[in-house]
């Protein structure tokens, strides 16, 4: 190739990035995202947050392995007294997995929270 042709050839310039904020994660954000749980499984899921950093990531945890499982643990119905309403800031994702589970597997999305709970407890996954 002649040099004339390589230096009078445009090069198009990088496509512009939008800056990224000081502790930006590359994960999309949180959604607040509110379910209806027994009030046994709210208290476990503030022991394991301790575990893994924030109610949130061991709820994106245990619901990605209970997803995985090809047995999933069977989980017994609340008392209905039990029942509270708690709001968690959660991945979208994980929201459809806890939404997937709740129609797939589980009666609602409670059950399936439980359940992941109850996978993060184990010792053996299989």
């Amino acid at each position: 190739m002649n040099r004339r042709a390589s230096k009078s050839a445009k090069k198009e310039p990088p496509p512009k990035l939008t800056p990224r904020r000081r502790g930006q994660g590359d994960i999309e954000p949180t959604t607040p995202k509110s379910y209806t749980l027994p009030y046994y499984v709210i208290l476990e899921l503030r022991q394991l947050a301790r575990e893994y950093g924030s109610q949130g990531r061991a709820l994106q945890v245990g619901s990605e392995i209970l997803t995985r499982m090809r047995r999933p643990p069977t989980v017994d119905r609340p008392d209905p007294d039990t029942l509270m309403r708690m709001t968690y800031k959660l991945p979208p994702r994980t929201i459809r997995v806890i939404d997937e589970l709740a129609q797939t597997q589980y009666e609602d999305a409670g059950q399936a929270i439980a359940a992941s709970l109850k996978t993060l407890k184990m010792k053996k996954i299989e």
